[in-house]
This record gives structure tokens, sequence and C-alpha cells, in this order.
């Protein structure tokens, strides 16, 4: 059935979606399924009243499995002599008939604006392709129409992608209230930016000292923003307001010796660097830690960062998207994505778009940091956000100290690994009669189920067939005689990934291991870590430490960080940070005064539960009841500990009900955390830092708010160690944030007095009515990171 569109003509709004689906092919109406009826529910919160809007989509009939993109031919190899090129893309009769249905609906409507849900109809309207970048731009329909304006459009996930991933249905709520407020005209206001681009030396020259001017008489906010290339800095922006930006180029496709003079260059970066490390110079930056390890390498100076709009949006939303482009869409006036043009640029393009991108981040950082400033203050999170941005000096140490490597001992492991690798080639080659590349998908899947005749197995992730080693690992236990060749390939696989991600992950120009430590890289305000700005170093959260079975016994990378001549190693250890926070969340006195006693809780509780006074810490039961009680405390249920501790259901039950009774507290905490997620959407830490619930409240969100807790605490306890340690113990060195630990180095003459300060530092009371000092102990060594113990 031909869906036609409904609602008023003229109308202000106008709503494009893609396609029918099933209940609007039924019904011959565009949005009147579940995820319809969900779009007018979203429509209402947004203050838009669906009976007022036109609604229609770009094609009229439903695709194949409800799939739009079997109208339109996404690879070449999917080109048929039916397909007909529109705007760029290859598609049926279903689109361009369509299309053209569109356009007389335009006419006919006359919308203010055009609200364009998914890729068809932003593509459709626009040209553009990519909803997630575009969603929530300002832009004006390409089409040719028969009128005397370019109607407004607004593009935004379809309801059935918010159905799917209903963390956007906040985001999709946020448009819709964009394109409310712009249906009042038909004209698009653009920001009348002032960007300086291409500037001559007296330009140039002149917009600086205007910057020296006033940060020698007053506080200067100052975005600033790099671009780089081949290592390099390319340019610099400036914004001293959301609409005004000055660009100042360094390198230049156009000029091979660069785009000044050497004495020009000169004087212009030592202006640069006056206005930067001035005190009245408050910068603000999006991701600064990047730009800064740039400025010290070339420039050889940190500017006096004041804030970082990554940082602050992690300190309102730490599970929200924190690029420059999402944080525009959802706090600028005007927001068009304009990202692909700094990832699209190369030498063809011309150096002014460059320019230009650059500028444009810097405005639209400086606006954004305004509005966050005010969110910031609304949600009374300026503490929090406070000690974030106080956490980007010491991390920044951090990541430009990197850490001394073993390269002796790193050549031996690589060496080791090769070695391990070439004898479980053989051994296939051996058994197969012929080589088989492990990293071909398509040699993998031609001997599995070609060659060796086994049933395909399909991907839960891709729904294609795959031999992942989920899927070798199904094979081996249904067929026993390929056992042996499966845990082979699994082994290579596994050597592989340690020789390439951790032996020989790439270090910097003086041998050392750089890496990138994200603040905002978590939810739970732990830091994650990657390669640099200049491709050193790799994850260090996920550095193992070696051993395994006797077939695959790997090396301890650990070991390959060594301290530094006349330094010691260092590796801090909490103790039972997660279960003495749950405790100490639920008020549970009895499993408090264990702790406070210096005893073992799990023991303890393992002792009453059996009725056995001999358990000790290595009894297996001992460990059993300590997987049942943590998995207890984070709301897992009787049946999923059963299934993962190799219970029955109703001894898990029992038990549960045993340790609710016996410890009644963690039971009043879990049900008024859950009380807390239904009425608010968010917990809150004893440090006042916060996570939000975007998502469905139902399924495994009340366990991520339980886990939230405890590992978020350790975490801002970690990091107010780490930043005591940078304010009050300089000779002490912070090479490493992992998970729930700081490792780092000091000198080995300063002995116990060093252990005992960095205990001291690390020790800090958890501000509960009853305050909590979580034990913290100290593992140390000569000879490396590896070695403490």
């Amino acid at each position: 059935m031909t869906c036609r569109p409904s609602g008023p003509a003229p109308a202000k709004i106008m709503i494009v979606g893609e396609a029918p689906g099933e209940q609007e092919d039924r019904q011959g109406e565009p949005f009147v399924g579940y995820s319809g009826q969900e779009l007018s529910r979203m429509l209402q919160e947004a203050g838009i009243m669906r009976s007022q809007c036109f609604l229609t989509n770009v094609v009229r009939v439903r695709p194949p499995e409800n799939d739009v993109s079997a109208f339109i031919a996404m690879r070449k190899a999917d080109v048929t002599t039916q397909h007909a090129v529109v705007r760029d893309k290859q598609v049926l009769a279903p689109v361009w008939e369509g299309m053209d249905l569109l356009k007389r609906e335009i006419e006919m409507v006359q919308p203010n604006i055009i609200i364009a849900l998914g890729n068809v109809a932003l593509w459709a309207l626009t040209g553009n392709w990519g909803i997630t970048s575009w969603r929530g731009s300002m832009l004006q329909t390409d089409l040719d129409l028969a009128l005397d304006y370019k109607p407004k459009v607004v593009p935004g996930y379809t309801p059935t992608m918010v159905m799917r991933q209903w963390s956007w249905r906040p985001i999709l709520v946020h448009d819709l209230r964009r394109a409310k407020a712009m249906s009042q005209s038909r004209e698009l206001i653009r920001p009348d930016y002032r960007l300086i681009i291409r500037p001559d030396y007296a330009t140039a020259l002149e917009h600086l000292q205007m910057l020296w001017a006033l940060v020698q008489v007053r506080k200067l906010p100052l975005s600033v923003d790099i671009e780089t290339r081949a290592g390099h800095i390319a340019c610099i922006g400036f914004a001293w307001s959301k609409l005004e930006a000055f660009c100042l180029p360094l390198l230049c496709v156009e000029r091979q010796d660069g785009y000044w003079s050497f004495d020009e260059e000169a004087a212009l970066l030592y202006l640069v660097y006056q206005i930067l490390t001035h005190e009245n110079c408050e910068v603000i930056g999006q991701n600064f830690s990047y730009d800064a390890q740039y400025f010290l390498r070339w420039l050889h100076y940190t500017p006096r960062l004041a804030r970082d709009t990554m940082l602050a949006q992690h300190a309102c939303f730490s599970n929200l998207p924190k690029g420059l482009d999402f944080l525009s869409s959802m706090y600028c006036g005007f927001h068009e994505y304009w990202k692909d043009e700094g990832k699209e640029w190369d030498e063809k393009t011309g150096e002014d778009q460059l320019w230009s991108y650059n500028c444009k981040d810097a405005v639209i950082t400086y606006e954004v940091n305004e509005v966050e400033q005010a969110n910031i203050a609304s949600m009374g999170l300026q503490e929090v956000d406070a000690f974030q941005q106080r956490m980007f000096w010491p991390v920044l140490n951090t990541m430009n100290r990197g850490l001394r490597v073993d390269h002796t001992r790193r050549a031996q492991f690589a060496s080791t690994l090769m070695d391990e690798i070439a004898r479980r080639d053989t051994w296939i080659n051996d058994i197969l009669g012929e080589p088989l590349n492990i990293r071909s998908p398509k040699q993998m899947k031609e001997m599995f189920y070609d060659i060796l005749g086994q049933r395909p197995i399909i991907s839960r992730k891709t729904g294609t067939v795959t031999c992942d080693d989920e899927a070798l690992s199904k094979i081996a236990d249904r067929e026993p005689l390929l056992r042996p060749l499966v845990r082979k390939v699994q082994e290579l696989r596994s050597l592989g990934v340690f020789l390439s991600t951790f032996v020989n992950a790439p270090l910097d120009i003086d041998g050392r291991m750089r890496c990138s430590f994200n603040i905002a890289g978590t939810e739970t305000y732990r830091f994650s870590s990657s390669t640099n700005a200049f491709g050193s170093g790799l994850n260090l959260q996920n550095i193992p430490k070696g051993g395994g079975n006797s077939d695959l016994e790997l090396p301890n990378v650990r070991s390959l960080f060594v301290p530094d001549p006349g330094h010691t190693f260092f590796d801090i250890d909490l103790s039972s940070a997660d279960l003495r926070i749950v405790v100490w969340e639920a008020d549970e006195p009895e499993m408090k005064a264990l702790l406070k006693a210096g005893l073992d809780p799990y023991t303890e509780v393992a002792k009453e539960f059996y009725h056995d006074p001999s358990i000790t810490k290595k009894d297996p039961r001992r460990q059993t009841f300590k997987s049942f009680a943590h998995g207890t405390n984070y709301l897992g249920t009787a049946k999923g500990l059963a299934e993962r501790l190799g219970l029955s259901v109703h001894d898990a039950e029992k038990t549960q009900k045993w340790y609710f009774g016996r410890f009644p507290r963690i039971k009043k905490w879990q049900d008024d955390l859950k009380d807390q997620v239904l009425k608010r959407r968010m917990v809150q830490n004893v440090f006042g830092y916060r996570c939000y619930f975007f998502d469905r409240i139902e399924g495994t969100i009340f366990n991520q708010a339980a886990a939230w807790i405890p590992q978020s605490t350790v975490a801002c306890l970690i990091n107010r160690g780490y930043m005591n340690l940078h304010n009050n113990h300089p000779w002490c060195e912070v090479l490493l944030q992992v998970h729930d630990s700081l490792a780092g180095q000091f000198p080995s003459h300063l002995g116990d007095w060093a252990v005992g300060k960095i205990v001291e530092a690390a020790e800090i009371a958890l501000p509960y009515a009853d305050p909590l000092t979580i034990p913290v102990g100290v593992k140390t060594s000569n000879v490396s990171w590896g070695d403490c113990e």
C-alpha cells in the first residue's frame, strides 16, 4: 500500500521520515506505529502539536524488511540496471518518485521548518549523509522548489532509531525543541562570524598586540585551538568572543618555506607566548591535553588553561558524548555540523578551508564554555567541575614525563613471542598440510566451513558468518577432534595481539613510553589511556601481568617499565575499597565493625554461614561466598549468581535471603538507590559527582547504578591522592593511573620516608557522617613496575 501524507496544508512545521514501516503500510499513513506513537509523545514534550504538522516520507512504499537501503545502493556491487543516479547515490524508482512527490508537497505546505528524521530524509532535503553527525544542525533545503524561499531543515534521529537506542531520546527531543523555536519565521539567521584567515604580517601583529594589551589590564577568556600536520602545529586559532576569531597560520602548502619569514614568525610566536602565559589569560580549550602536548614539544611552554569544555561536559554528564560537534549541537544558539571540513582537508582543497575550520572550532568552543558554566552553576556542580579542571595539570605532567622502558627486556620478550608464534604456525602447517593466515577472515571461513565442513556460525553483532573466538569455541565444543587446532589458532591470536599491542607498542622519539590519559574517559571518573598525540603508547588500563597455562605462558609486560636511575617504582593499592564504600553507603553497623577491627568480612561471614570457624582466606568456600556477596551487593539476581557460580537457583535464593537477613541495611540501601533512579534518573556519590541515566529504567540499569557508586567514589579518591602528591610532594612522580591505583617513582634515598608520605597523601577520609579512611598499601621495586611487591 502507498503511504499517504497526513496533516494540514499549509503548515509551519513539516515532518519528513524515511519510509513507512509495517503499521504505516497497513494503515496508509506515516508515523502511526509504535515508534510513531513515541514520536507523538516527543513532539508534545517539545511543545509541538502533531495535529498542526504535515507528516510524510521520502519513500512511499514499505522497503523489504523495513530497510530503506534496499532502494539505495550503498556499494558498487549492489548497483543494477534499474538504478539511477540521484544526487550522488544510485537509487531505485521508489526513491526518485518519492522525491518528486516530496518537492510538490513542500511547495503545497510552504513550511517554515522541515524536521528531517533519518539519513534518507536528510539526504533528500540537503544532499548530506550521516544523521549521527548532522542531527541538530540548522540547515536549508537545496531542492529546486517553486517557492521564493528555501525552507529550513533540522535533521534528527528517526523514532525507530530512538526505540533501539533509548538514550538518544532526550537528544531528539532537544532537536525538536530547536525546530519548534525556528518554526516562527522562514528566515535562517546565521551568526555574523568575523573570522580572520590568511592574515598578512601587519594584520597578525595587530590582532596579537590587541590581545596582549587586553591581558595586561583584565582577565581575558581566550579560546585556543590548533590544527596539526605531520606531527607539527599547522596553525593556531584564537577566539575572544563567540563571533570573533583569528587564525595564525604556520605551515602552508603554498609556501614550502613556511607562511612567515624567520623574523616574522619569531616575533609573532613570542607575542603568542606572552599572551598565553600571562596571569590574566584564561585559556579555554576542547580536549586541550592534545594541544598542550604540541605546545610543549614545539614551542616549549604550556598555555595557562583555565577551562576545558570536554572536562566541563564530563563533570555534568559523564556518560554523554563530549566531542565539540555534540557540545555545539546541544549548547550553541546556532549549530551546523562542520567537522568534515577538517577531516576531509587535503592539499588540493586549499589552506583557507583549514584556517576557517580552525577559527570555527575556536568560536564554538568559546560559546560552549559560556553555556557550560551557566549549566554547572544551575546544577550546583561548581566544586566537581573545579576539581576536574585542576586535574589537567598533574595528568599533563604524567603524560609529558612518560615511562622509562627496558629495551633489552623488550627485545627479549619480542623474540620469545615471535618464536612461540612460529612454533604454532609450523604446527598448523604440519596438521593441515598448508599454511593458514589466521588474520584473513576469508581463509579462516574457507578452512573451517568449506574444507573442514563445520556448520557456519553467525555473529550476533554483525549477522554474518564469522570465525571469531566465540565461534571457534563453539566449534571446539561440538567437534572435539578440532579442539587442538582451535586452541592453536586462539593462542596465535593472543600471541599476535600481545606482541603488537603491548610489547611492540610504539615509543616516543627519546625511547620513553608516553601515553595520553583522558580525564573524561569513563562515566565512573576513572581515566582511560591510549596513544599520545605523536603516536607513542598504548592503553595502559589493560596492561597484563603475564602468566597463563603451560601451553601459553605470557610475559609480564609491566616489567618492561623501569624506574629512572636513582629512583624506586611504587604502586598504590587500596584495601577492599569497593566493599568498604558499599558498607558505609548502607551504614551497615556489623560489617563496619568487622572492617574497623581489621578483619576480612568475607572470611568472617563465611565462617558464620558455613558454621565452620576454621575457614581462612585461602578456603575455596570463602572465595565463593565473596563472589556471591559481591554480586549480591551490586543487585545480582539469584538466577544470575547461580549460573555464574555453579549453584542451584534454590541455594542462591536461600543464601541471598540469609545474607539480607544478616545485613538488612544493604538491602535498604539498594531499595533507596532504586527509588532514587526511578524518581530522579540519577545517582550521586559522596563527593557530589553524579551519573544520569538516559536509557530505559529497566533491565540492568539498577545494577549499573549500584556499581557506579563505589567505582566512581574510588576513582574520585584516587584522583585526590594524585592531586595531593602533585601539589605537596614534587619529588614524587606519578607515572600511571590504572583503574583504582597509582604508580610512579620517587628518589630511592628517600626510602621509607617517601612511602609514608605517599600513604599519607592517598589516605583521604571520605566525607560520610561516619568518616571512612580506606587503608592504603604501597608496593615498591628498584627493578620495574612488574616487580613491585
